[in-house]
This record gives structure tokens, sequence and C-alpha cells, in this order.
């Protein structure tokens, strides 16, 4: 073990000697930058994934310190001190290390790890990452060694589980030797709470659930009392790195070679048939995902519409023929076919959403990793509003109608009390008949006049509900065609992006290969062999021994008298 230094040294200074000699400016784009005066652990991600809350939660700040213009903010340890972007604090995890949250980048598509130590990344637990984070997780592996992920905002999101499984099965895919790479689900907003709970207990029981301990724990492990091994295994990484993008475009080269003799006109001519496909492609993609989207947003409205009118029908159609009993079933029977309605329209805009993107991407990017689109849900399924108390002009237009039933039955009797015989005996026996009839008149009228209200009240209600539903659905529908469209357009665009670096790549292979074509192809084939072997074996090399220091760095303990990491007593999750 005490010769490990000067074999890691030695192996490094041969590797390099061998990448400046295949390939100078490979070497160049590799040569390791000189490491920090203290070890640094870089939070990155893509942007929101909330690297200011994780790196305050780290510290046990309450708020997010101030940033530097450029945004960037770096804590050390120190006494306690600030200043916009740099923040000096007492606290045990920095006495190690410092933290760092880079400011924003000029390309959003490379995280800024060059000369940190380690590399914290973080991902979103409201859905797994996605083509451009895995893209800029690549190359920043291929830049620094050591990788830790932080699943953030766990506390807002129950399905962080499942998110954390397809986050592990997609890094490994795309970056396997990250496959192992250790994974943290944290909540920063519970460590932020925790500060001012009513009791300790409830203190204790926050942090746990924060997951932060843990996490500052495993930065304090793997970095402390480590700075050395930890830069020269990102001087290895960065070898490795270059050594295999020369064996690739050897690769590419002999492949170029070994096409069929067609000559320089010939090579030409076809580099210039692929730009111009290139920049078709581009072109004809983009028009017809638009084309596509606006068709689908006319659709999706007009489908509603129909929906929401047919419903209108049928429901007035219920109220003309309903009784009491039926009326008062009507608010209930129309929530419930609301919510079916919503689920229809929110299913059939996913359904045709998701074969637009396959029509758009289906000829750039293999089926398994199309886009899983999740399209906006009705949070609460009842969307239908209450009906409103009747109002007094209803009551009064009974008391009307049932006054107006005693006045028919005085009506009635009229001609009876007009007979001559005994009109005092008379009247005196027709007043209980009178008394009768007005009642049952009154009554018969009321109850007629209550139902015609109820009639009108329920729909007048239906209408106003009906229009507030479609208010919300539209609103639904917007969102996720707006979601749909912004994802779908990053996707078409790393897609095309992908597939230009592609033709650049296969055209400078044909340059290389119109360059040899005078010459002894064969000799230059035999070169590009030696070329990609030398560089492969270089590579193998450097995995090997960044294999063995991880093996190492990992057996070996951080003496037992340093401090613990966490600036306050918390267990992990």
């Amino acid at each position: 073990m005490s010769d490990l230094p000067a074999q890691v040294a030695q192996t490094r200074e041969a590797l390099a000697a061998l990448l400046a000699r295949l390939d100078p400016d490979a070497a160049a784009r590799s040569a390791a930058p000189p490491p920090p005066a203290r070890p640094t652990v870089v939070l990155v991600g893509a942007p929101g994934r909330g690297r200011g809350e994780l790196l305050a939660a780290l510290l046990g700040l309450a708020a997010v310190p101030e940033r530097a213009a450029d945004g960037a903010l770096r804590a050390t340890h120190g006494e306690a001190a600030a200043a916009p972007g740099r923040l000096a604090l007492p606290v045990p995890l920095l006495e190690e290390l410092d933290l760092l949250a880079p400011g924003r980048a000029a390309d959003p598509g490379a995280w800024p790890v060059d000369g940190a130590t380690a590399a914290l990344v973080l991902a979103d637990a409201a859905a797994p990452v996605g083509a451009e984070e895995l893209d800029a997780l690549a190359r920043a592996a291929g830049r620094v060694d050591t990788v830790v992920f932080a699943l953030t905002r766990t506390d807002a999101h129950r399905g962080w589980r499942t998110v954390l499984e397809a986050d592990r099965a997609l890094v490994a895919e795309h970056v396997p030797r990250l496959a192992g790479a250790p994974w943290f689900p944290v909540a920063a907003a519970l460590a932020g709470r925790a500060g001012s709970a009513t009791s300790p207990a409830a203190a204790e029981a926050l942090r746990r659930r924060s997951g932060i301990a843990a996490l500052q724990r495993e930065l304090h492990r793997l970095v402390a009392r480590r700075r050395r091994m930890l830069a020269e295994a990102n001087a290895l990484r960065l070898l490795a790195a270059g050594l295999d993008g020369v064996a690739t475009r050897a690769a590419a080269t002999r492949t170029a070679l070994r096409s069929p003799r067609d000559g320089t006109g010939d090579l030409a001519r076809r580099r210039d048939e692929l730009l111009a496909a290139r920049a078709a492609l581009r072109r004809d993609h983009h028009t017809r995902w638009r084309a596509d989207l606006a068709g689908a947003r006319v659709a999706a409205a007009d489908d509603l519409a129909a929906r929401v009118r047919a419903l209108a029908a049928s429901t007035r159609a219920r109220i003309d023929a309903a009784d009491r009993a039926g009326l008062a079933a009507v608010p209930r029977e129309l929530a419930g076919e609301v919510e079916t309605l919503a689920a229809a329209v929110v299913e059939g805009l996913g359904a045709r959403l998701r074969s637009l993107v396959a029509a758009t991407l289906a000829d750039l990017v293999p089926a398994d990793e199309l886009p899983a689109l999740r399209v906006a849900e009705v949070a609460d399924p009842g969307l239908v509003p209450p009906p409103r108390a009747r109002p007094a002009e209803d009551r009064l237009l009974v008391v009307a109608g049932a006054s107006g039933g005693l006045g028919l039955s005085r009506l009635a009797l009229l001609p009876l009390l007009a007979v001559p015989l005994a009109p005092a005996a008379l009247g005196v026996a027709l007043v209980p008949v009178s008394v009768g009839l007005g009642l049952g008149a009154a009554g018969w009228v009321a109850r007629a006049r209550r139902l015609a209200a109820d009639r009108a009240h329920l729909r007048q209600w239906t209408t106003e509900a009906l229009a507030e539903v479609r208010g919300d659905l539209d609103r639904v529908l917007a969102d996720a065609l707006i979601t749909t469209e912004r994802e779908v357009t990053l996707a078409l665009d790393a897609a095309l992006e992908d597939r230009a670096r592609e033709l650049e790549d296969a055209v400078a292979a044909a340059d290389r290969a119109v360059r040899h074509a005078g010459a002894d192809r064969a000799e230059a084939d035999r070169a590009a062999a030696r070329t990609a072997a030398e560089a492969a074996e270089g590579r193998d090399r450097a995995e090997a021994l960044l294999r063995h220091l991880a093996a190492l760095r990992d057996r070996v303990d951080v003496p037992v008298d340093v401090a613990e990491p966490h600036p306050r007593p918390a267990a992990a999750t």
C-alpha cells in the first residue's frame, strides 16, 4: 500500500504520454485542472433541482444564503461570516471539505465539475431523469470519478421510491460505471422545519425523515482525508475518457477506410447530401410536430365541447321529466357523469399525444426510449359546484300560487250563491265546501309552482355548473398541451442533436478517408488498428487502477478522532 501513490503517479504519467502521442488535441482536453486547496464537493443537476436548499440543509441553515452575481455559492470552514456567494461556518462537515453550488453555466448541458474532488448529483423525486440530464451526467462522469446521487423533495412526492428505482436503472444503462453509485433520498424542507419544531422529539423526527444526516456522513466518508487520492482518481478518469474517445474515433476511421472505394468526389458528394438531409430533417420534424400539436389542440377542444353539450342536453331532458325526488338526485348524478367525462377527455388527450410523440420521434430514437408522457390529471373529482339555495322569489311565487288557488275556489262557488232559494242557509252550507275546494286548489297550485321553480332553478344551475366544468377542463387540457409541447420539443431537439453529432462523426471519418484515398488504405487501416488497440489498452489500465483505488477508498476508514460530519444530531433514514 505504501508504493501505491508512486504506482498511481507513474501510471498517470505513462497514460498522459500515450494520449499525447496518439492525439495531442485530446490530451489537451483531458489535462487535469489543478486540484483545489481543500477537497470540494460540487452540487450539480438540472435547473430547479434545489441545489441551494440542499446545501443549506447540509449546513443546518434555515434559509438559502445569498448567492454571487453568477448564482454560485461556496461554503467553507471558518468563523461565522457571509458574503454574496461565499459562506464560512464553524460546522464539523466543513472541517474536511468545501461545498460548492456552481453558478449558471454557458452550456446548460455541461455541468461544471472541473476541479471538483467529488460530485453530488441532484435528481427530482417528481419524475425520472430525462435524456438531457443523462447526457450531462455521462459527460461529467468522464471528468470526475467520485459521484453521489441525491433524490430531492421526497416529502412532496409519495411515489419517490418508484422514481428512485427508475433513476437507478436509467443511470446504469447510460453510465454503466455508476450503476453501484450511492443514492440518498432527501427532503431539505423537512430539515429546515426541524429548526422551528415545537419540541426536541419533533425536531429529531423531522431530521430523521429528511435523510440529510445519512448524506452528510457519506460525503464525509468519501472525501475527508482523501484529497490526494481523489485528485489522482479524477486525473485518471480524464485520461480514461480521452483514451476511450481516441479508440472510438480510430474504430470509425477503420470503418470508413474499409468502405467501398468511391473516390474523393463521391465522398464529398455523399457528405453534402448528408448535410442537406440533416438540415431538412430538423426543419421537417419541427414543422410536422407543430402542425400535429395544433391539430391535437383543436381536436381536444372539439371533443370536450361535444361531450359537454351532450351532457347538458341529457341533463335538461332528465330535469324536465323528473319529479321532486328525481330532481333531488340530479346534482349527485351530474357529478358522477362529469367525473366520467373528465376522465374520458384526459385519457383521450393522453392517447392522442402519445401517438403524436411516437410518430414524431419514431425514426430518431428507439421505441423503448420514447418519453412516457403523463397528461395532467383532474386533481379534484368533485368538479361540479353544489346547487345554490333557492332564491326568495321562488317562495313568493309558491305563496302567490296558493292564494290564487283560494281565489279560484271562491269563483267556482259564486253561481251557487246567486240562487234565490234560502241564500243564507245555502251560504252556510257552502262554507265547508269552499274551504275544502280552496285548500285543495291551493295545495295543487303550490306543488305545481314549486316543481316548476325547482326545475327552472336546476336548469339554470346545470348551465352554470357545466360552464365552470368546461373552464376547469379547458385549463387542464391547456396545461397538458403546454407541458407536452415543452417536453417533446426538448426531446426532439436532443434527438436531432444526437443525429447531428452522428452525422458529424461520419463526415469527419469520411474526410479522413478522403485524405487517405490516394495513399495506401491498408497501411492507414493498420495504423488506425494500432491506435485503437493502444488507446483501448491504456483505457483498461486506467479503469483497473480506478477500481483498485475505489476499493481502497471504501476499505480505509477515516481516523476515529475526526468529528461527526453533521451540524446537529440526526439519524439516517
